[in-house]
């Protein structure tokens, strides 16, 4: 039918992916991770133990930066898990 032709264009499909978030070198990394279409959840457990608290601020300003430019958005899962999703076709709801 014409609707599910019109329709399998816009499918996409997304991973989603466990990631240890250690050190403010992997932002880099993590922003690659997004343009592939991988929903992250990051575990920071590390990164909370091991910098400075001002530090983890200005990383996760860069990423929500990186997101609100691809139309993705971030949440916080618990004490030490972010969710991330890489465009506006995944969302996160509260």
């Amino acid at each position: 039918m014409g609707f599910s032709r019109e329709f399998s264009s816009f499918k996409q499909s997304f991973v989603i992916k466990k990631y240890d978030f250690s050190s403010l070198e992997q932002v880099e990394e993590i922003k690659k991770e997004l343009l592939g279409k991988r929903i992250l959840i990051l575990n920071a457990k590390d990164i909370l133990q091991n910098i400075d608290v001002t530090q983890l601020k200005r990383g996760i300003e860069d990423l929500k930066s990186f997101l609100r430019e691809n139309g993705g958005s971030m949440a916080r899962l618990g004490d030490q898990y972010l969710i991330l999703t890489p465009n506006s076709y995944v969302k996160i709801s509260n």
